[in-house]
């Protein structure tokens, strides 16, 4: 660990938490990263077969070309600017660089809770993508839950927001409405973010949790991937955060 509460192992030194935590939230960078610490290096050819295979769709004959361009110009990028993966364009080779130490742990609780996940989820069971995503968000500021749901309403004609200034108050409204994603901040008084996570994940295994916190750190971001956390986003002093959370909202409850 360094002097800054980043994981090192082998990896940059200036590789954050958040940075870090992004990477592990998409499916196929997680398959990349979990193939490559298993192989050390692989073909682009390879690693579209593979995450074809991981999705299941060899059966749908999935359009390989689109996903080798999804991997030279979206993914790859992100993970050599990481620091995780090297890539050479010209021999279409990727190879690892650090997997290891923290980051291997790290995604190493994120490749079981997709696999736990997805064991437990029915088919049919996403909202269909017309319907209006009903949001829980739960922050104990005063105003600012208010604030957050009423730009996410006004900027996304597709979510209806409903607040809770606590965790003890967002526990009654689960018991009185059915939600499809909920939102919740990290510091709150009685019960934190992850103690209502963990009650959660004992109900239900599969509900969209977004954990959106200024309280930034390696401890919060690991014990949020440990308890079964579906994504995390860091606030920020301006609207593009809301619109960044409006962006995971709509990912982690239709799964695009």
């Amino acid at each position: 660990m360094g002097d800054d509460g980043i994981p090192d192992g082998r990896g940059r030194p200036d590789l954050s938490n958040d940075e870090l935590f992004h990477v592990l939230s998409d499916a196929n960078r997680r398959t990349v990263l979990f193939h490559l610490r298993q192989h050390r290096a692989a073909t682009v050819d390879e690693l579209a077969d593979v995450i074809a295979e991981v999705n299941g769709d060899e059966s749908r004959g999935v359009d390989r070309e689109h996903l080798r361009t999804s991997l030279h110009h979206s993914h790859f990028p992100k993970l050599v600017d990481t620091g995780l993966i090297t890539y050479d364009p010209e021999q279409q080779i990727v190879e690892s660089t650090s997997l290891h130490g923290n980051i291997g742990e790290w995604l190493d609780l994120a490749v079981r809770h997709q696999i736990q996940f997805e064991s437990v989820r029915e088919p049919g069971s996403q909202p269909d993508e017309r319907e209006t995503i009903q949001v829980l968000l739960v922050d104990d500021e005063p105003g600012l839950p208010e604030t957050i749901g009423a730009y996410l309403e006004r900027e996304n004609d597709d979510m209806t927001v409903t607040t809770a200034a606590s965790s003890l108050e967002a526990v009654t409204r689960l018991e009185e409405e059915s939600f499809d994603c909920i939102v919740s901040d990290y510091q709150m008084p009685a019960i934190s973010g992850i103690d209502f996570l963990k009650a959660v994940r004992e109900e239900d295994a599969t509900m969209p949790f977004i954990v959106f916190t200024a309280k930034g750190s390696e401890s919060v971001a690991s014990q949020a991937i440990e308890t079964g956390v579906t994504d995390y986003v860091q606030k920020g002093p301006d609207t593009e955060q809301y619109d960044e959370l409006a962006d995971r909202i709509r990912k982690a409850v239709t799964g695009d």
